[in-house]
């Protein structure tokens, strides 16, 4: 998949997961658009790695979505990879209201789904434009298939984006846009690292390079139009009881997906 992969646009690539893809691409010589919300960050990034360009916005700013990808796209009109990343993931107990608030709960919400579906909205019509193979990527999460107590928002938000993506593949099958869900494992970030001190609960973390090399491998020798869901580790066993159970339901359905 990966060969064909030419231009590609990371939307939040500045740290964690999203950072080592972009690492991994810029070796592989692809011409890349990186976006983040920190300044600075971006500016770190493009001085270390030569022709990378950078452009910011801030995901959570759902209202300027649809003008930063109007901008992008005319800026960058030869996109042909748009990989939607980041998220939040908030800890907290259901049994606990003072371990959360009703401000962080929309704020997890919007960011994990209202922006990616509201990208997706934007982005889609373009790529369909193109007349040329794309690629739509998001990262969702093992936790998508596998929800743990911890993490009740953002288990639930991987989760819509996961039907999300069914849903859009479904829509989009037989033209010249592929969708491909990122599930990662529990990885060990800035992320991670943030919950560890409030939650221990769940499979054990994997390195970034331990995921970034076994993501790659997958990517690198698949057909892009055959890929749907890429995981490894327990986020694997996750993706392979959903297509072993409603997955070939979908299918028995004729929906596919």
């Amino acid at each position: 998949m990966t060969s064909s992969m030419n231009t590609i646009l990371v939307i939040g690539g500045t740290s964690g997961i999203g950072q080592a893809f972009v690492q991994r691409f810029h070796k592989m010589g692809k011409k890349l658009i990186v976006t983040g919300r920190r300044q600075a960050r971006l500016d770190e990034l493009k001085s270390s790695l030569s022709g990378l360009e950078t452009y910011a916005m801030d995901n959570t700013d759902l209202a300027s979505l649809p003008k930063h990808v109007e901008t992008l796209t005319r800026q960058y009109s030869d996109i042909d990879t748009v990989w939607v990343n980041g998220g939040i993931q908030t800890a907290f107990s259901i049994k606990d209201p003072n371990s959360s608030t009703d401000k962080s709960v929309i704020n997890e919400i919007d960011t994990n789904v209202t922006a990616p579906v509201v990208l997706a909205r934007h982005f889609i019509p373009f790529l369909l434009s193109t007349g040329s193979e794309a690629n739509f990527m998001i990262t969702t999460s093992g936790l998508a298939f596998i929800p743990i107590p911890s993490y009740p928002v953002y288990c639930a938000t991987k989760a819509f984006v996961h039907h999300f993506l069914v849903g859009m593949r479904q829509s989009l099958a037989g033209t010249n846009v592929n969708v491909i869900e990122i599930a990662p494992p529990r990885v060990e970030t800035e992320l991670d690292t943030a919950h560890k001190a409030v939650s221990n609960s769940g499979p054990p973390s994997i390195s970034v390079q331990d995921f970034t090399d076994k993501t790659f491998e997958i990517l690198d020798n698949g057909k892009a139009s055959e890929l749907k869901e890429v995981a490894v580790g327990f986020a694997q066993n996750g993706v392979s009881a959903w297509r072993g159970g409603i997955g070939k339901v979908l299918e028995g359905m004729k929906i596919g997906g």
